[in-house]
């Protein structure tokens, strides 16, 4: 592919090559809006790392956290890397090794007698629904909108399955979600009340009109404030999904298939949750005797 091409056909191609239905589409467009007008007229091979150098600077002195100028330099980076796998760009990336160091990221996760004080609050509170998203989300691990998007059609009882469409999806991606206990009878009691109070609505979280539920934070956070829990929110619901499992010993790479992760490196932060899975590891060793095989 040819190379001399403006920062602004760049940006074109690579956003029309990708998939416009992923939800962080608009993010993308607009993260990338920002290096068209940065380097606007220079051709993509024209640019290099020591101009990727003073963007970074002139984005620091505008006050812009490292944490979001890293989010710019990856978009930036992704599409480079895309373009070198799909249309052949022969091109060295120069963002890479530019990324400000991460600190770890803040896991919070509940407790088992947590989640049901949190769950006995939330039955107690005035939502017809809120008990169910807490027993969905601690049971499938799927995202707040991934839940709230939930349509009847997109669940097979019979396998045992949900479908997260990539529509819905975070990544874009399609990824089916298995039905243990919980969640099928947190499923069971949205689809009566489905039945009885808004037959034709497809949704599974809705109101008794028929119309979906958009928002529930106000519901959540004051089950979260009376059951006494403390720095807790939506999203830490899918933490603890994901902090039981990895306790409980099931393998990180089918957690991250779970939670729909693109790299395992993302479902990594949960590995300390098991150290004494190490000690197993190394614990077949001691069927073995060196002493005994020295002459």
């Amino acid at each position: 592919m040819e190379i001399d091409i403006t920062i602004e056909d760049f940006v074109s191609q690579y956003t029309n090559a990708i998939n416009y239905r992923l939800r962080s589409y608009k993010q993308i467009r607009g993260h990338l809006k920002r290096f068209e007008l940065y380097f606007s007229g220079r051709t993509i091979e024209s640019i290099h790392r020591r101009d990727m150098i003073e963007y970074i600077v002139q984005r620091q002195n505008q006050g812009i956290s490292p944490a979001s100028i890293n989010i710019e330099l990856i978009v930036l980076s992704s599409s480079i890397n895309y373009s070198k796998k799909h249309f052949g760009l022969e091109l060295i990336n120069p963002v890479t090794g530019l990324c400000f160091p991460v600190k770890p990221g803040r896991l919070r996760y509940l407790e088992r007698q947590e989640a049901a004080k949190l769950l006995s609050f939330a039955r107690a509170s005035r939502s017809p629904y809120l008990a169910d998203f807490i027993e969905l989300a601690l049971n499938t691990g799927a995202r707040k909108n991934e839940l709230l998007l939930l349509q009847f059609r997109s669940i097979d009882f019979g396998r045992g399955i949900i479908t997260i469409e990539g529509h819905t999806a975070k990544t874009g991606k399609r990824r089916y979600l298995p039905i243990n206990r919980a969640a099928h009878e947190a499923l069971t009691r949205r689809l009566l009340y489905k039945e009885k109070k808004c037959p034709e609505s497809p949704w599974v979280f809705s109101k008794s009109s028929g119309a979906r539920v958009k928002f529930l934070d106000r519901s959540f956070y004051g089950a979260v404030k009376n059951a006494g829990l403390d720095d807790f929110h939506i999203h830490d619901l899918r933490h603890t999904f994901a902090s039981w499992l990895v306790t409980e010993g099931v393998e990180l790479i089918k957690v991250r298939d779970l939670l729909g992760h693109t790299s395992i490196s993302m479902t990594e932060r949960y590995a300390h949750l098991a150290p004494f899975r190490l000690h197993e590891a190394v614990a077949v060793l001691d069927k073995y005797s060196i002493q005994d095989n020295l002459f």
